[in-house]
């Protein structure tokens, strides 16, 4: 007789213990979905966050991209200067003068071509 006892209340703590498994299970699946949504939500918001924000960076690595290659080409104009003021010549300052005319007429030059290229 206990034996039997002791079978039904093993039988009963198992089908309780099953249906509280099951109720668990259900309720972690809803979690699941409604986590599942909101993380779906958050990469298409993410995504529409991203997509100009590249387009800027592109923007900008362009831009500076063309500031540096005018930068460079205005480097020749004024490499005259740099050099005045590195070497400080000794003579009369005809040297100097020399490579000011020289950076006068490259800044005019340079001045037509853009000129011409803004008439374009």
């Amino acid at each position: 007789m206990t034996l039997e006892i002791i079978v039904g209340v093993i039988a009963v703590s198992f089908i309780l213990l099953t249906i509280f498994s099951l109720l668990a299970l259900q309720r972690l699946r809803k979690a699941i979905k409604k986590t599942d949504q909101v993380l779906t939500a958050m990469h298409h918001l993410i995504r529409e966050l991203t997509d100009p924000s590249i387009e800027l960076i592109e923007n900008a690595n362009e831009l500076v991209v063309d500031v540096k290659k005018k930068s460079e080409g205005l480097d020749m104009l004024f490499h005259p200067l740099y050099r005045c003021k590195k070497e400080k010549l000794e003579d009369s300052g005809l040297g100097q003068i020399s490579d000011l005319l020289r950076f006068v007429s490259e800044g005019i030059q340079l001045f037509k071509k853009l000129k011409h290229e803004m008439k374009k």
